[in-house]
């Protein structure tokens, strides 16, 4: 059962390459990774769970394969498999070379599923035992705890989201997205833009009607709450799914665990554990307010993000179209695919702007998310507070990001650009 269950995995033993089908959608990170190939180090790869981290691992596999590796000496392991899963180590390593001695490159997928993983891996790397060792993981304990406890300094991180805007479009049948095409094609850019916002990024529901996205969306909610947060922490099912919920619901907004905990009945020392759950699984993200003084950082209110805004739409409650906050939840998500530290800004008197990047010490760049700005006094209200923000950072720039405006004013002596979202998110 076990040796069926390897060679299952590892189809190209038989057809010498990856099938066309494991490989979909080229991903963004998977260059990053092959840039990464020179370096004896882990690659790990995090992501929720239906993100796509098994195809960037086949991506992966195929790239080795074209360079020269042979398929044989390519080892992809499932731990999502039952009979992979229920058998020890050891014996699983037997079994490798049972079916192929000469096994170079391994691919370990959901690891986190198999206790004691961590010293075996180790072991692995440190007897030289591959040339190249790659894990994936659908919780982020696979980097903050399990990887940094014994295999410090040996791994690179990597993490996949679901879709960015132009994977999205490449996945809706989009084969050219040179920049002067897909600004002739503005008015359907503009369609998918809202239809990426609405639908969100999880590659197998791209394309489906309303109906059955929401149920496979739903269902990918109820499984990382049960799977990843449940059965992983010994935790309650109907907290979990109470405090994400709000969370979710509650995307862009600022929380503190005391509004958590009243909200949910519970309290204020289980909202923070549950919340600290929900961070791991990747459900939600955490973003800081910006301060040049840790301390404040940690007092003050952090605002939330859902991983995706399809669904964030699938399972929270909503009563009225909000475009804007869907628009924003998306512009998070792209900023972290991009890197930097990234967080909001607060200033007296009520001032806000949605994104402060940083680079070191330098703050790099200011964004507001305002959907629309026909209305004369939401300008006025989005400038005035980057203003605010860009004399208190030094800081002569800013950008709002829109549904499709594009011009540039100069408003107390700062350079504020209106630029549309989907040029942003394309990188135009």
């Amino acid at each position: 059962m076990l040796e069926q269950s390897i060679r299952m995995w590892n189809p190209w033993w038989a057809e010498k390459m990856v099938p066309q089908d494991l490989i979909g959608i080229k991903r963004a990170i998977t260059d990053s990774i092959i840039k990464s190939l020179d370096t004896p180090h882990i690659k790990d790869v995090i992501g929720v769970r239906r993100s796509g981290k098994t195809t960037v691992l086949y991506q992966a596999a195929a790239y080795l394969m074209d360079t020269g590796v042979a398929p044989e000496h390519i080892l992809f392991l499932n731990f999502d498999d039952p009979a992979i899963n229920a058998a020890p180590l050891d014996e699983i390593l037997a079994s490798i070379y049972k079916i192929s001695p000469d096994i170079s490159h391994i691919f370990l997928d959901e690891i986190q599923q198999k206790e004691g993983w961590e010293r075996w891996v180790r072991t692995l790397y440190d007897t030289k035992r591959f040339s190249r060792i790659f894990l994936s993981g659908s919780s982020a304990s696979l980097l903050t705890r399990d990887i940094g406890r014994v295999l410090s300094g040996r791994h690179i991180t990597f993490e996949v989201t679901p879709f960015s805007f132009a994977e999205y479009l490449e996945k809706r049948g989009w084969e050219n997205l040179e920049p002067g095409y897909l600004i002739y094609n503005r008015e359907k850019i503009l369609y998918y833009q809202k239809a990426y916002l609405e639908d969100g990024g999880f590659p197998e529901t791209i394309g489906m009607d309303e109906f059955n996205r929401k149920k496979i969306l739903t269902s990918l909610y109820n499984d990382i709450i049960a799977r990843d947060i449940s059965a992983r922490f010994g935790a309650s099912y109907e907290i979990a799914e109470k405090i994400c919920l709000l969370m979710i619901t509650n995307s862009t907004c600022e929380y503190s665990f005391n509004s958590m905990a009243k909200a949910a009945h519970v309290a204020v020392e289980t909202a923070e554990k549950y919340i600290g759950y929900l961070t791991e699984s990747l459900l939600i993200n955490d973003l800081p307010v910006f301060s040049y003084k840790l301390k404040s950082q940690f007092k003050q209110n952090k605002k939330t993000y859902a991983v995706d805004t399809g669904l964030r739409n699938a399972v929270s409650f909503r009563f009225t179209p909000d475009i804007g906050k869907l628009a924003e939840n998306a512009v998070f998500l792209e900023l972290k695919r991009r890197g930097g530290e990234v967080y909001y800004w607060k200033g007296r008197g009520g001032y806000e702007v949605d994104f402060v990047q940083k680079t070191g010490q330098q703050v790099q760049v200011l964004l507001q998310v305002s959907w629309d700005v026909r209305d004369d006094k939401t300008r006025k209200r989005e400038e005035r507070s980057l203003c605010r923000a860009c004399e208190e950072l030094g800081v002569a720039n800013a950008m709002i990001l829109t549904e499709d405006t594009d011009e540039t004013v100069e408003r107390d002596g700062v350079k504020i650009t209106y630029y549309p979202l989907w040029k942003w998110l394309l990188d135009i």
